[in-house]
Formats: C-alpha cells, structure tokens, sequence
C-alpha cells in the first residue's frame, strides 16, 4: 500500500474510532507497527493529529475559521515571500502565452518581474488591471460585473457570464488557505469566478505563501487535483512540501 493512501486511512480511522492505538491500525491495514509509529510521526508533524500514548488522535484545531482581511491589511503582510513567489510565477509565463491573473496582494507583483515581449493578460482584478494597462507589451482585458470593494474584484452574474466562454493557457490565482487536499476561498461569488476559469485553462498555478498552508478558509475553491502546482516560498515546513509535492509541483 502507498505511503499516501495508508496515511488518509489512518486520518479515516482516527476520525471513525476518535481514537486509533498503533496495535489495532498494524491489524487492519497488515503493515508493521514501526511503519504505522512512522506515519503517525508525519501526520503529527503536519498538524493533522496529536499523538498520544500508544497511539494518535485528531488534533483539535485551535484557529477554525479564517477571518479575510482587507486589501490594505493583505499588502502589509509577507511582502518578501510575495515578491519571491510573484518571480517564481512570472518565470513560468512564455511569449504569446494568454493568461488569467486572478486578484490578489501576491498575483499583483507579477508584473514586476514578466519578460516576455507579448502575452494577453486577462483579469477581473483592478488592482492587476492597474500594474498592467501602461504597458504596450500586454493585450490587457479587464472582465467587468460586480465590484466587490473588498478586494477590488468583479464578481456576479455578468463576471460568470463573460469568463465562462474564456479560454486561457495558464491560469494564476491566490488562495486564502490550503488545508489537506482543498484549495480554499473566502468569499464564495470570487471561488465561483475562479471555479469557471480553472476548468477553462491548460495549466493552473495557485500562489500561496507558506502562512496559508494549514489554514481552511470558507469555501473549497477546488481539489488539489485541479491544479498543476503550487508557487511558494522557502519558508515552507518540509512537512508540508513532502506531502504536497507528491500531489502536484511545488515550485520554490
């Protein structure tokens, strides 16, 4: 059995029973104790359980919700890892390429770091919008509806309206956490713009630093699955990376 579905059943156990004793996970998925001691010391590492005497149970989180905080705020916050993500992201980006850049303090630094000679930038950020109109590289289309202040997003029925018939290359959106195996939002009409235009891309990049991993905000935006890799940056625990690497590309 892989590492990664014997650890989810482990998860799966521990949520049935509350309580799972290594002896009785050894019995029912026939592995050797030493491998389950192992896989519980790496499930506690990512904050999923908490050891016990024994055996393991579910960790109870501390932080249950995410509090979205204005534009503003976000700005101010891991400015150093947004710039280094931000370059990551642009290195990915190829001439011609037609690209959906969704809102975000971290997608807006894209800019200062593209080198290609054309590409066509679509976005329903004004923030984005802003870095991008001056520059006569960039075949720039903002998609309108409803603005949500907050974020400086459109958002609404005419948003989904005029994104779903959209087809892009590569697609670069934020995210407010990411928790287990979902991407997460925390606004819902935003994940549901985003939702549209993720299944309308060739390659899906989500750009988060390494505060957002292990935090569940309000909507699963989409599956891990969905995506082709994670930008973020150094900071991140290995616990983290080693289970998200065998998942999709973790670029760093």
């Amino acid at each position: 059995m892989l590492k990664e579905n014997r650890q989810k059943q482990i998860l799966n156990l521990i949520d049935e029973k509350g309580f799972l004793k290594v002896a009785e996970a050894s019995n029912l998925l026939s592995v050797a104790e030493m491998t389950i001691r192992r896989d519980l010391m790496e499930l506690e590492e990512m904050g999923l359980i908490e050891r016990v005497h024994g055996g393991a149970k579910r960790r109870v989180q501390k932080k249950t919700h995410y509090t979205e905080l204005s534009h503003l705020q976000k700005q101010a916050l891991h400015i150093d890892e947004k710039k280094h993500i931000a370059k990551k992201a642009a290195e990915l980006i190829e001439e011609n390429d037609v690209l959906f850049i969704g809102a975000g303090t971290t997608t807006e630094y894209i800019y200062d770091y593209i080198n290609v000679n054309a590409a066509k930038i679509i976005t329903n950020s004004i923030s984005v919008f802003n870095r991008f109109k001056d520059d006569a590289r960039y075949d720039l289309i903002l998609i309108g509806g409803r603005l949500r202040e907050r974020t400086g997003t459109f958002i609404g029925y005419f948003t989904r309206k005029w994104i779903q018939d959209i087809k892009v290359q590569k697609v670069f959106i934020g995210t407010n956490g990411i928790k287990n195996d979902h991407i997460t939002t925390a606004e819902e009409e935003e994940g549901v713009v985003q939702q549209i235009i993720l299944k309308n891309s060739d390659e899906n990049y989500i750009l988060a630093d390494s505060s957002k991993f292990g935090v569940e905000a309000f909507q699963v935006l989409c599956h891990i699955d969905a995506i082709d890799g994670i930008v973020t940056d150094r900071k991140l625990s290995p616990q983290f990376k080693n289970y998200y690497q065998n998942k999709c590309n973790m670029i760093m």
